[in-house]
Parts: structure tokens; sequence; C-alpha cells
């Protein structure tokens, strides 16, 4: 059960962008903060009356988060993160109570969506992680399904964001072939640092 256990202390990086009011002149770099709650179900999730996929099948545990790190806009719709985390799994969980930190980047595209918000997905691929503390430091993983609302202040230089619908994330490990499926409720606020990109220019 530590594999299952391993699932639940791995943290989303939360991200957002602005600069501007159009998503195609977001440029810049902005420091990060933020909380995370998340439902880990092992063996997955089934369909509520609406059809989201929200009723965990089996065996949970909760994981809860921080984080903080930079997110860097480049002025086309497209960016980029880097962040570390540390994670708590509480008692009383089927797997033991854990703590884990590690490190997490990603490349993200964003869309205009509505009067000064914006909407966030992760390029399919991009998303990776590292654990450098806890019960499976040294391992790697990666993540997919990640979108959030994010809304940017009339001057650009405060954003905040949160998960606005349940969706289910999959989290797979190194080395094994089965992915984790998970909910999460996430809230963050960005700063802007820096209206030029130097660094970590997103391929």
């Amino acid at each position: 059960m530590r594999v299952s256990l391993f699932w639940s202390t791995i943290v989303i990086a939360s991200t957002a962008a602005g600069a501007a009011a159009a998503a195609d002149n977001l440029k810049g770099t902005y420091s990060l903060v933020g909380a995370q709650v998340c439902l880990v179900a092992p063996a997955g999730f089934k369909q509520d009356s609406n059809g989201n996929y929200t009723i965990p099948i089996g065996e949970t545990n909760l994981s809860q988060l921080t984080t903080e790190g930079q997110v860097i806009y480049n002025g086309d719709g497209t960016g980029e993160a880097r962040q570390t985390f540390v994670t708590i799994v509480p008692p009383p969980n089927p797997y033991g109570a854990a703590v884990s930190a590690g490190t997490v980047s990603y490349s993200f595209t964003y869309t205009p969506e509505g009067d000064h918000a914006y909407r966030m997905a992760v390029k399919p691929g991009t998303f990776q992680g590292m654990l450098n503390a806890g019960p499976n430091a040294g391992k790697q993983f990666s993540i997919e399904g990640e979108s959030r609302l994010f809304r940017v202040s009339d001057d650009g230089k405060k954003i905040t964001v949160a998960i606005d619908k349940p969706y289910v994330q999959k989290i797979t490990f190194s080395g094994d072939s089965q992915p984790v499926q998970r909910v999460c409720t996430s809230i963050s606020n960005q700063s802007l640092v820096d209206q030029s990109v130097t660094v970590g220019k997103s391929k």
C-alpha cells in the first residue's frame, strides 16, 4: 500500500498568467504560493448523476499540500512553471500518515475566458516531478489532466487561481504503468516580480 500512499503525496502545480488584458500580451515572471487538498482513489472514480467523475471507487486517502515557485509567461499564450512542494497525508487513512516534499516543472497554454479571466491547460507530456523527501524519496512522477481558471488584476500585477470544477487527474510513477486517479481543490496567488522574460523559455 506504500505506492497508494505515494500517490496521495504528489503536488499539482498551481499556474496562471497575466501582465496585460489580452492573452497574447501576458508576459513576465510571477512568484507563486498556493495550497491544495486532494482525494486520492487508487481504483478510480465513477460518474455522478450529472456525468461528472466525482464518486470514488474503493478505499481513498486525503492529502494536503503547500507550494511555492515561479511562473513565466512568454507573451504568446504559452508559459512554464517551476515549483517546490510539501505534502502531508494526515491520519486516519487506509495507508498511514506520511510527509513528502519535492519539485515539479511543466509547460502550459492559456486562453481568454471572460472578463479578466483565462483558462490554463498543461501541455501533454510536460508535467514532470521528483520526490526529494519522504517514504518515496528519489522517485520520479508525471501528471496528466490539469485545467484551472485564473483572474488577472487591472494592472496585471496580481493573479488569483483556482480549480473551478471537479476533474480527474492521473499520476504515473516511474516504473509503474498504471496511473492513480485523484480529484483536487486548489487555490493560489501570484505576484509580478519581473515583467521581462529572461530564463526558462517554453518550447
